[in-house]
């Protein structure tokens, strides 16, 4: 269990990294923000755009640490064998298919995101492929397995 705060910080970072790729990509090539038409609410509570726009990087952050530290907790127990790509990757598969099969419809976004457009379980699968390998890159590097091994 030694490994589960720089998997959580790992997870975290992951996912900042990811923010950032989200909030620099439509002024450097991708063309066009992701526009939230419908009316952001919080606990039943109409919000603005900016505070549900800051309550989505919060969660995004926290999944990213529930979801590194869990890592952690699967090679503590043994269930997978250490930070290896490989299993790294399944566990993306995983995140895959938990946000985009039941956090998305909870949210209202259809099952994988169809209801917003096509390409959203095509994102999804970027997404969870990229914070796969930026936690085993980060991971690798703060518990000092050496970068490419």
């Amino acid at each position: 269990m030694i490994a589960t705060l720089p998997a959580i910080a790992a997870g975290v970072s992951a996912g900042a990294i990811m923010l950032l790729f989200s909030h620099v990509a439509p002024y450097i090539g991708a063309g066009n923000f992701i526009r939230d038409l419908d009316e952001p609410r919080l606990f039943g509570r109409e919000i603005t755009h900016r505070e549900g726009h800051i309550v989505g990087m919060l969660v995004h952050l926290l999944v990213s640490a529930v979801w590194g530290g869990g890592y952690a907790v699967l090679v503590a127990y043994g269930v997978v064998e250490g930070y290896t790509l490989i299993p790294i990757f399944a566990w993306g598969v995983v995140l895959f298919v938990v946000m985009g099969g039941i956090v998305l419809p909870i949210e209202g976004h259809g099952l994988f995101g169809l209801k917003e457009d096509n390409w959203f379980p095509i994102d999804i699968g970027i997404t969870t492929v990229c914070w796969s390998v930026l936690f085993w890159w980060l991971m690798h590097i703060w518990i000092g397995l050496g970068a490419l091994s």
